[in-house]
């Protein structure tokens, strides 16, 4: 899979069109047709990419690249807007909200796959976005980090949730396998920090099996088990009928529980932390 786009289009035949195009190239695509729905899929299925049209019914879509740069879990998204070649100040007033790219309407269609394919392969190259999840990786979750650094008396939490067994699962079923439990679990935790109108919460990929939230102390308890109930509840789906029986797989020989989640998390009470490297030794138990 190349990558996770949104296309945020009311018109049905350009709506049609890029989703097509992008599906022919591998990627993975998710939809909508007022700048409220993109906004709120962009929370939730946390693309790498977004495709705005410059009008859409409730919103233009610079309005659209402004709300998501204001959010944490969106800034870091490449948006790319489409609009019409004639006007100028249209795509000035783009690039202030925090527009990236511009296609120009009406737009060929090949164009517009290959600066989505450029975004999505400098967004990976630049360790900034993992291709596996779509979430903020590397550097991203770096900046967070040093962020709470900055904060040492504020209200936040910092959790990480580690996918436990994610190897001999790896090992039985496939690297692809791995990949869409991996995938899974980035689309639970998204869900719930979805679940209400928090807006500076974090969600990045640590790398291999852990993932990264940042929300306050005060809402962090609910969320570690809403999160932790639902993935109990959805990982059967990854595995076998004989092994969901049995409750464990076999790996050369060796038993092997099935996969679950682990969760760490932190608060300034628990600190001081000094630097990065204390805070995530502090989450690495």
């Amino acid at each position: 899979m190349e990558g996770r786009v949104l296309i945020i289009e009311d018109h049905p035949g350009n709506l049609q069109l890029l989703q097509k195009y992008f599906e022919e190239a591998d990627m993975k695509i998710a939809t909508a047709t007022t700048g409220e729905e993109g906004i709120k899929s962009a929370l939730n299925f946390m693309p790498q990419v977004i495709v705005v049209s410059t009008s859409l019914p409730d919103m233009r879509g610079g309005d659209v690249a402004q709300r998501l740069r204001s959010y944490e879990r969106t800034k870091h998204i490449h948006i790319i807007m489409l609009a019409d070649e004639d006007h100028q100040q249209e795509r000035i007033n783009g690039l202030k909200l925090g527009v990236n790219d511009f296609v120009a309407s009406p737009f060929d269609p090949v164009e517009v796959t290959l600066r989505v394919r450029n975004a999505l392969h400098r967004a990976n190259m630049s360790n900034r976005t993992d291709p596996t999840t779509g979430l903020p990786a590397g550097i991203l979750v770096q900046d967070q980090l040093r962020a709470l650094m900055r904060d040492p008396e504020g209200s936040w939490a910092l959790l990480r949730f580690r996918v436990r067994y994610l190897n001999p699962f790896r090992e039985m079923y496939g690297f692809m396998a791995a990949e869409d439990l991996l995938r899974n679990v980035a689309a639970i935790l998204a869900e719930a920090l979805g679940s209400d109108d928090v807006s500076q919460d974090f969600l990045g990929y640590g790398g291999n099996d852990d993932f990264i939230v940042i929300t306050t102390e005060e809402r962090a308890p609910s969320l570690k088990d809403e999160v932790l109930e639902r993935f109990k509840k959805e990982v059967h789906t990854h595995y076998g009928f004989m092994e969901v029986a049995a409750g464990h797989i076999e790996v050369d020989g060796k038993e092997y529980p099935l996969a679950t989640l682990r969760v760490k998390m932190v608060s300034p009470k628990d600190g001081p932390f000094y630097d990065i490297r204390s805070l995530s030794e502090a989450i690495a138990g």
